[in-house]
C-alpha cells in the first residue's frame, strides 16, 4: 500500500509529464497484447480479449480527456495495465 500511495504521489507531482509517459506506456502494453493475440488466429475468445484490450485503454484515455481527478486518473491507469498485463502473461504463457 505504501508503494501504490508513493507511486500516486509522484504521478500527481509530475502530472504534466506523466500524461504523454502513461499514454505510451499503455499504448505499447496494449499493442504487444493485441499483437500476440492476433498471431494466434482469431476465435470469440481472442476477439473477446482483444476487446477487453482496448476497452482499458480507452477507458483511461476518456477519463483523462474529460479531466477527471488524479487521484480517479492514477486507478483507472493501474487497473488499465493490470488488465492489459494480465492478458499478455496469459497469451505469452499458452
Amino acid at each position: 500500500m505504501k508503494l501504490f500511495k508513493t507511486l500516486q504521489d509522484y504521478f500527481i507531482s509530475q502530472f504534466y509529464v506523466m500524461i504523454p509517459a502513461s499514454i505510451l506506456i499503455l499504448a505499447c502494453v496494449g499493442s504487444f497484447s493485441v499483437y500476440f493475440l492476433s498471431v494466434k488466429g482469431y476465435s470469440f475468445l481472442i476477439f473477446f480479449q482483444m476487446t477487453v484490450c482496448v476497452a482499458a485503454a480507452m477507458c483511461y484515455l476518456a477519463f483523462l480527456l474529460a479531466q477527471f481527478k488524479k487521484e480517479i486518473l492514477f486507478k483507472t491507469l493501474i487497473i488499465a495495465l493490470l488488465i492489459e498485463s494480465v492478458i499478455l502473461a496469459i497469451n505469452l504463457a499458452v
